[in-house]
């Protein structure tokens, strides 16, 4: 039984027995790991504040050959991101992020740069719109976990797409505007919608934060990727759905 050691986040928690937690952590080495932290919930023991959802924390953990659940012994808090947890909408776009990687990546498939995603993501939550981190985070994600599409050109005719085109969740594809006449699903992506997503794929995540996006740009995006995690997962986002709830109270 291998003892490792890596920095990770929290990105999910849910009680074991009377006085444990079972913890899903996305770390910086290995990617998405579940550990088993037993004790943490009696009522006396400190341990269990370390495991707060988005908890970006240094942890120990004895690696099971025949399992996917280790054995966490200890965890040390490098960050909490105390200033997200002030303010409803930052904890709501928080847990958004942390379910869409959660949702979308393999047990110990690693992925550093999703690490960096999560990492960076919230350290700007406190400070940037919600709206705007969520266009850069879900085009970031699906490109580092290959579900975005070829955006250069059709995906049928593979004619090239200059400016504005077409997405079809259904296919996760790219169209030209003859082509998606042939698909019902197809969504209108405008000319900024579509460089945008073109910025991010192309640039880091420090001047992608700079990008300028207008309104209109920026729910044509959230339409199109709502529409597209629908069809790729077949079901709502418990995180999205409480979303539009506080959007629409905010309102």
């Amino acid at each position: 039984m291998a003892i490792l050691k890596t920095a990770a986040i929290v990105i999910k928690t849910q009680p074991f027995r009377s006085s444990s937690l079972i913890i899903t952590f996305f770390s910086k080495e290995y990617g998405k790991i579940r550990g088993l932290a037993k004790g943490v919930r009696l009522e006396r023991e400190t341990r269990g504040a370390l495991y707060e959802l988005f908890s970006h924390l240094e942890i120990v953990y004895y690696e099971k050959t025949r399992s996917d659940l280790h054995l966490v012994s200890e965890a040390f808090l490098l960050d909490s991101y105390d200033a997200i947890r002030l303010r409803l909408e930052s904890i709501t776009y928080a847990s958004y992020f942390a379910e869409l990687v959660e949702e979308l990546t393999e047990i110990q498939d690693p992925h550093p740069k999703i690490f960096e995603l999560l990492d960076f993501s919230y350290q700007y939550l406190a400070s940037l719109p919600g709206q705007r981190l969520a266009r850069l985070f879900e085009i970031k994600l699906l490109n580092e976990i290959g579900w975005l599409p070829y955006l250069e050109g059709c995906l049928i005719c593979r004619k090239p797409i200059p400016e504005k085109g077409f997405f079809s969740a259904r296919q996760g594809a790219l169209l030209c505007a003859a082509c998606a006449k042939s698909q019902p699903d197809a969504l209108p992506l405008g000319r900024e919608s579509l460089a945008t997503m073109r910025y991010y794929i192309q640039n880091d995540l420090s001047p992608s934060i700079k990008w300028a996006l207008t309104k209109p740009a920026e729910v044509e995006l959230e339409r199109l990727m709502n529409r597209f995690f629908l069809e790729r997962l077949n079901k709502p986002l418990k995180s999205r759905s409480f979303l539009e709830k506080v959007s629409l109270a905010s309102a």
